[in-house]
């Protein structure tokens, strides 16, 4: 009885592996997400409120969730953020019947996380108080909530033109 059960285990134990390998492996296939950042290269200026910066993504699944996050550099310290922390959700979006989406930057999140303002008490901004992120480039990724699929790309700041005299 003992050699039967030992048998069955041997039997059962790989299959039910190679299922959740299986199951792993199809969640994790079809096409090949990608995200474009529109405009790829930029310096923080109000301009970024009339015109924000855009995210276009494909290959997502279908009236999917998408959430769009700036990743920070390595030792780089937001205000709004913990020790350690280094991601902050730029934009949403939803894609369509196709996988694809749009989502641009809302103005709160263009204050908070490029401009760094102060907010008073009344929910305004207070531009006295901000600290504008430095240039660089900064690693965007955009993931499904539904797949878990990742697209990245990069968002390059760029210091503003030297004023004419």
């Amino acid at each position: 009885m003992k050699i039967l059960k030992i048998i069955a285990l041997c039997i059962i134990v790989p299959g039910l592996l190679f299922g959740a390998v299986s199951c792993q492996t199809m969640q994790t296939s079809g096409p090949k997400a990608t995200l474009q950042v529109i405009p790829a290269e930029t310096f923080l200026s109000p301009a970024l409120f009339k015109k924000p910066v855009t995210f276009k993504g494909t290959g997502f699944g279908p009236k999917e969730m998408i959430t769009v996050e700036m990743i920070l550099p390595p030792g780089m310290k937001m205000k709004g953020l913990a020790e350690g922390e280094n991601v902050v959700g730029v934009a949403l979006g939803e894609t369509d019947d196709k996988g694809n989406f749009t989502a641009a930057m809302k103005p709160i999140a263009t204050l908070n996380w490029f401009f760094q303002v102060g907010w008073t008490p009344l929910l305004k901004p207070n531009f006295k108080e901000a600290r504008p992120i430095p240039p660089g480039v900064y690693k965007i990724n955009a993931t499904g909530l539904d797949t878990d699929r990742i697209a990245s790309s990069t968002l390059k700041l760029v210091p503003p033109p030297k004023k004419k005299k």
